[in-house]
């Protein structure tokens, strides 16, 4: 099977690598307006590249477009592709459908993780999540994905939007909390270090427990003194102070019959 990719960010170059370890799987061509990813990529794969959407060689079986939402919308209006060609995007946000102008077979494959480049992906467990555009299409598909992990699912657009809200606040929101805890300690000379045993609790909890049953703090108790005062400390820190403000009147509002 043939595969190539448009894109050579962070979740390509971890599901080519993936799915260039599968057998049967040839990785053939990687496109990116970043010629030096592609080569990079491309090598890993043993695979052609080239930074032009014109070099596009169209004999692939799969091709999987692992750019962001709004690249995806213009190389669609680019590219002139055979109609019984598998199009594949990698993306939570878009429907599965952008690609039914284009092509009569489509699909996303979304696996359900945070990726960087430099570090390495346990496969047999993440979380992949599989819409296609027919039975046939699902069918080949999932061949693939079940290699890569045995945690399969088949969801729909709506489903897989969803997730990646859902994604967004356990994942980008929590790490931009820290980041903010962590500027809080460094401006004033305290290592950050010192909260990680806190922050490994709190997710260990929250995993075990569930998060709802696990929320502590002033702003579950009720405690209106104690965030006077870390409004106060914040008021020079007019955003964060803004944050803090709106997400302890959810906390408190999501809480507050528990208290009575």
């Amino acid at each position: 099977m043939k595969i190539s990719f448009i894109g050579s960010g962070n979740v390509a170059t971890h599901l080519a690598t993936a799915l260039n370890k599968i057998s049967g799987v040839n990785i053939q061509q990687i496109i990116s307006k970043d010629k030096s990813h592609a080569k990079n990529l491309a090598m890993q794969v043993r695979a052609d590249h080239s930074d032009e959407l014109s070099r596009l060689k169209t004999n692939f079986d799969i091709l999987i477009f692992a750019v962001g939402d709004d690249a995806l919308l213009n190389i669609l209006n680019e590219l002139d592709i055979p109609d019984n060609r598998i199009l594949v995007h990698t993306a939570g946000s878009v429907p599965s459908t952008v690609f039914e102008k284009v092509s009569r077979k489509y699909g996303v494959i979304y696996p359900l993780q945070t990726f960087s480049k430099n570090k390495s992906i346990d496969w047999k467990d993440l979380p992949i999540f599989l819409t296609a555009s027919d039975e046939s299409t699902e069918k080949r598909l999932s061949h693939i994905t079940k290699q890569l992990s045995r945690n399969n699912h088949i969801i729909s657009d709506e489903q897989r939007f969803a997730l990646h809200v859902s994604a967004v606040f356990a994942c980008n929101f929590s790490n931009a909390a820290m980041t903010i805890s962590q500027q809080i300690c460094e401006e004033r000379n305290l290592d950050f270090s010192l909260l990680h045993p806190l922050i490994r609790e709190t997710f260990d909890k929250a995993l075990r427990n569930g998060p709802k049953f696990s929320q502590t703090g002033p702003a579950k108790r009720g405690d209106t003194t104690v965030m006077n005062k870390h409004m106060q400390f914040l008021s020079e820190m007019p955003l964060e102070k803004k944050i803090y403000e709106m997400v302890s009147d959810f906390i408190s509002q999501r809480y507050e019959n528990d208290r009575s």
